[in-house]
């Protein structure tokens, strides 16, 4: 990074203690500047500094807060789907043995990958009709166009702009062999959480449905590996998203449990549909709490109390 960096204390302060959604409206401010943000290489490692911190805190309230966000359209997409990838890349690659450096490169990669599309990417989330002939065009192009903005930034770790330029492509022979893995491992995380998200036309695909479907497309060997890796760290049912119990409850799913199929809950809703006020953490491999089908919720104005979670994981653990 040349030259002398100033960041606002206050903002420095902010990337280096603040939770998910102070990262989310940083990076989304570099994403739609592109070439034209203030100071990005170091707010960018910032961000991707406080997320490893986050996510070594507590993973399972990392992804909670994440998915969350994800289902949450007045927050904007691109920047919460950058960071969901980058936090689930991160997760996935150290099971996975990638090393330090290569995880760096490959978060890194994650928060930027669609520089080159941010705002339209907002856009393409908000409407109501399908791609436009130029929209396809950019969706196309994006990967080559999000590398040069890096490029412009200043960006000069090869393997983190290797694997921006072929997420979309991961095996293709003109990418670095060292970042096969990492590309392979973006490309499909990208994928899965596209498919988590809603769009104007389409609900949100269930996690177990999107992991299916990611299945599908894999070949045997290395990502089939990729593939059970990330159903393994974020669970077929991940924190943050909505299932019905076999009694009938709408629960919300917040740790992963033992297995992934089997994470811990909270119900919110009754059979009958009223809220359920107390938080309560059930462990869904007893079969008297066992996960009938994940379901699409939408939590309504009261909205979910984080921290009434929280406390109810810390009360679980006990």
């Amino acid at each position: 990074m040349p030259g002398a960096i100033h960041v606002h204390d206050d903002l420095a302060g902010e990337l280096r203690t603040g939770g998910w959604l102070d990262l989310q409206e940083t990076l989304r401010s570099i994403l739609y500047q592109d070439d034209q943000a203030s100071t990005p290489l170091h707010r960018l490692t910032l961000i991707r500094n406080r997320a490893c911190g986050l996510l070594q805190q507590d993973a399972d309230d990392s992804l909670f807060r994440l998915f969350q966000a994800l289902a949450d359209s007045t927050l904007g997409y691109c920047a919460t789907h950058a960071l969901l990838c980058a936090a689930v890349c991160e997760l996935a690659g150290e099971k996975l043995g990638l090393g330090p450096q290569q995880r760096q490169s490959l978060m890194g990669a994650a928060l930027t990958m669609n520089i080159g599309m941010a705002r339209e990417q907002d856009n393409l989330a908000r409407q109501s009709t399908v791609p436009t002939l130029a929209q396809r065009a950019l969706i196309r192009d994006h990967p080559q166009l999000s590398a040069d903005v890096l490029v412009a930034l200043g960006i000069a770790d090869p393997d983190h702009l290797d694997i921006v330029r072929w997420h979309h492509a991961p095996d293709d022979p003109a990418g670095l062999p060292r970042t096969l893995v990492s590309r392979q491992l973006l490309s499909m995380t990208d994928v899965f959480v596209a498919m988590m998200a809603a769009r104007r036309t389409r609900e949100a695909m269930l996690p177990l449905e999107a992991a299916k479907s990611m299945y599908r497309q894999t070949e045997a060997g290395v990502t089939s590996e990729i593939g059970s890796t990330l159903a393994t760290v974020v669970g077929l049912y991940p924190p943050g998203t909505y299932v019905r119990l076999i009694n009938g409850e709408t629960a919300i799913s917040v740790q992963r449990g033992a297995r992934a199929n089997t994470p811990w809950v909270i119900s919110i809703a009754a059979s009958n549909g009223m809220p359920l006020l107390k938080y309560a953490c059930k462990d869904t491999s007893d079969p008297a709490h066992a996960i009938a089908t994940p379901v699409v919720f939408h939590i309504g104005r009261a909205g979910l109390n984080p921290e009434k979670v929280r406390r109810a994981r810390e009360r679980m653990r006990r």
